[in-house]
């Protein structure tokens, strides 16, 4: 497979100032960017990206894809994961709108589900993206500066209203291509997807040190949801592109990050009521995930108050 382009090459080619996290933990921390498109005249080679991508763009431009070329000549939306390729290419220096990028790790559960949502959607278009009218760019538009104004806040619960903000465009862009006439496609079994979506966030967030998790191996979701273990994991790949194991972990280092930031809790602790019997078992998935051991992730976040 040829190589995707990372967000950190994304900031050089683009001369944008590196963010920090992306300077930190080696590409391994959760990374969130919501810019404006000011008469911008870069162009995006062909080729696979590693984060995700939504572009509100008015502007004259051409969208490049393994299906064919669009001519983007009136204001329009859109999407990319990191399994498709696409290139674009700027044809007038009048550009406005906004770009907004994530890695993987920024996903939390219920905005992953709303993206699979929107990508199964159009899957069977040229590519995910949708033509827009005045009032409705105008309506995407503000959801996007509300956003960018969140993010350049310093509310400590931002992440979640910014989550909320990207579940809300991407279900607002789905509506308006359903208004099209196209039907939405159905997923093998999205009602037991549903039903362990829910039965994972039952577990969280976890309120006191004494209470482990109940649920912690796709065997054990499996038990809960009464399906055999192998029909979960190929229900949960086939709509996430996640097996159930991946799901399970993200929530579980999701709720890691927000314990070693917003509790005071020893890490012992922390480590038993995400069901690990041993801390340093706990010390190595979470460093195998973030970079950093849960002791340095905790002493960077109190240095930076």
């Amino acid at each position: 497979m040829e190589k995707a382009e990372t967000l950190q090459e994304y900031y050089r080619r683009t001369c944008r100032k590196m963010p920090p996290d992306l300077l930190e933990g080696g590409g391994n921390n959760a990374h969130f960017n919501v810019l404006k498109r000011n008469n911008c005249y870069a162009s995006l080679h062909f080729s696979r990206k590693d984060y995700y991508k939504i572009c509100l763009t008015q502007g004259k431009a051409v969208l490049h894809t393994d299906n064919g070329t669009i001519a983007i000549d009136k204001p329009a939306i859109f999407f990319s994961n990191t399994n498709v390729r696409f290139g674009w290419e700027n044809t007038s220096p009048a550009q406005k709108g906004y770009v907004c990028l994530f890695n993987d790790l920024f996903i939390g559960n219920e905005l992953r589900k709303a993206l699979s949502n929107l990508f199964n959607l159009f899957r069977n278009d040229v590519y995910s993206f949708l033509f827009l009218e005045t009032e409705q760019y105008d309506l995407l538009s503000q959801y996007f500066e509300w956003m960018l104004k969140e993010y350049n806040s310093e509310f400590v619960y931002k992440k979640h209203i910014i989550e909320d903000f990207l579940r809300l465009i991407t279900y607002t862009t789905i509506k308006l291509r359903m208004g099209q006439g196209v039907l939405e496609k159905k997923v093998p079994d999205s009602d037991l997807v549903n039903r362990f979506c829910s039965l994972l966030e039952k577990q969280f967030p976890i309120e006191s040190p004494d209470n482990a998790l109940t649920l912690k191996s796709p065997a054990d979701y499996a038990l809960q949801l009464q399906v055999h273990v192998n029909h979960l994991n190929y229900s949960l790949r086939s709509y996430f592109g996640k097996t159930t194991s991946d799901l399970i972990q993200e929530r579980i280092i999701q709720e890691a990050l927000d314990l070693l930031q917003y509790s005071h809790w020893r890490i012992t602790e922390i480590a038993f009521s995400l069901g690990f019997e041993y801390p340093q078992h706990f010390n190595n998935f979470f460093k195998r995930k973030t970079g950093k051991s849960p002791k340095e992730y905790r002493s960077l976040l109190l240095h930076d108050i």
